[in-house]
């Protein structure tokens, strides 16, 4: 089953980016569904559903269903046709205990525990075949892998989660918040035992992958030759500086230093002021920075001194992108050191927004329809106003795309895109 057919090229530009390189052009990642209005396709196969989390060993039901969309999905540039065992966010939790439980779309780790129960609940926990959710991490990521290797596609290692988040998962943001200021030899000895299994697990996982397919890849979704990881800590979020020092940046270290590249996921803006402790850290390749809900989006000006930062101190940046967004992000940022992810809902679409390094428009045509309508004072855009504009610029498109650029121009005009 081929799914892309310049993987090759495609796997020496990431090779390159995760060097802070460049062979010909700029790395992007970009997808679209083959067929016209099939817009959920292309998302569920880069996006991979709950069907596993609520079926704990049916990777076969898991991966027919990936095959299926991953078949309708175009994927451009260095997009990279991956598999993710979907446990949800901090699967480590239940290997150390915790009933994982499928609710409202996502899966919950929650078992409370005392702290004066938790180091002796912790070190209990083995690595062996008597541990269900070991036993299953590793059968599910053999069988997996061994498929996608036949099939032509990248198995990724499940998402572990952070130690900390792992230690939440028992104690509750309070109570560990409470530990760490009344009995901080807990917490240590927690997060040091948690620290050796979640890095144990990690190597057993990444050898299984390694073993079967040509390359890695994680949740985050960016191939690469060799072993790293999106290492994250949202608990982060609710400490000061200097406990974020004191119970926090160890482990992260511990974890970056442990593999050949590391991306830092810095979910939300109360992770800014620890920005600097990230790009201090010599072994970290890059960062991705997500302003969390109700914020301006990935890619969006208000973040573009964030992302110049990071490139500054000679980081990677790995975003998402809205399509309109895309070619801008490329002419203000370092594009050696940039990966965007994209998704357009056609093949039209997708040559409307990409970069000319891709062979794209960059938004030139609908900049210069948004342009016209505001010069006309036009309080709506109409089939008949799409013909006066077409005759204006002196354009003939075939029916389909003249359909695709209507439907863009309207979307940026209720969007207020593009206009300054």
């Amino acid at each position: 089953m081929e799914l892309k057919e310049d993987l090759k090229e495609a796997k020496e530009r990431m090779a390159a980016w995760w060097d802070h390189e460049l062979i010909d052009r700029p790395a992007i990642s970009y997808y679209f569904p083959k067929r016209s209005g099939s817009i959920g396709g292309y998302l569920d196969a880069i996006i991979q559903d709950w069907t596993l989390a609520q079926n704990l060993d049916d990777i076969e039901m898991s991966l027919n269903g990936f095959e299926k969309r991953a078949k309708k999905t175009y994927y451009g540039g260095e997009a990279i046709p991956s598999f993710l065992p979907n446990y949800g966010p901090g699967i480590v939790a239940a290997v150390f205990g915790v009933i994982p439980k499928f609710e409202s779309e996502t899966m919950w780790f929650s078992r409370p525990t005392k702290p004066e129960d938790i180091i002796q609940l912790l070190e209990g926990m083995k690595l062996n075949q008597d541990n269900e959710w070991y036993a299953r991490l590793l059968r599910i990521t053999t069988q997996g892998s061994e498929r996608a290797a036949e099939m032509g596609y990248q198995f990724s290692i499940t998402d572990l989660g952070g130690v900390l988040d792992i230690l939440s998962s028992f104690l509750g943001p309070t109570n560990l918040i409470l530990t760490m200021k009344r009995q901080p030899q807990i917490i240590d000895t927690c997060r040091q035992i948690i620290l050796e299994k979640l890095l144990q697990i990690y190597d057993d996982l990444y050898a299984i992958i390694k073993k079967n397919c040509n390359g890695f890849n994680a949740w985050l979704n960016v191939w690469c030759p060799k072993s790293w990881y999106p290492v994250q800590c949202d608990f982060i979020a609710m400490l000061n500086p200097k406990w974020f020092k004191r119970f926090a940046l160890p482990d992260l270290i511990a974890q970056i230093e442990h593999m050949d590249y590391a991306i830092h996921h810095m979910d939300g803006p109360y992770q800014i002021p620890f920005l600097d402790d990230f790009l201090a850290i010599d072994q970290l390749t890059g960062i991705q920075w997500v302003p969390g809900a109700g914020r301006h989006p990935q890619g969006s000006d208000d973040w573009m001194p964030i992302y110049k930062k990071i490139q500054k101190a000679g980081k990677n940046v790995v975003m998402e992108s809205l399509p309109e967004n895309t070619p801008h992000l490329y002419k203000h940022l370092d594009p050696k050191g940039l990966y965007v992810r994209v998704g357009f809902s056609s093949e039209i679409s997708a040559n409307f927004y990409l970069p000319s390094f891709m062979g794209g428009q960059e938004g030139e045509l609908i900049q210069r329809a948004l342009n016209w309508v505001k010069q006309n004072n036009t309080s709506s855009f109409d089939k008949e106003r799409l013909s006066e504009f077409l005759k204006h610029a002196k354009l003939e498109l075939e029916p389909k795309i003249e359909r695709q650029l209507f439907k863009e121009i309207n979307n940026c005009l209720r969007e207020k895109l593009f206009f300054t």
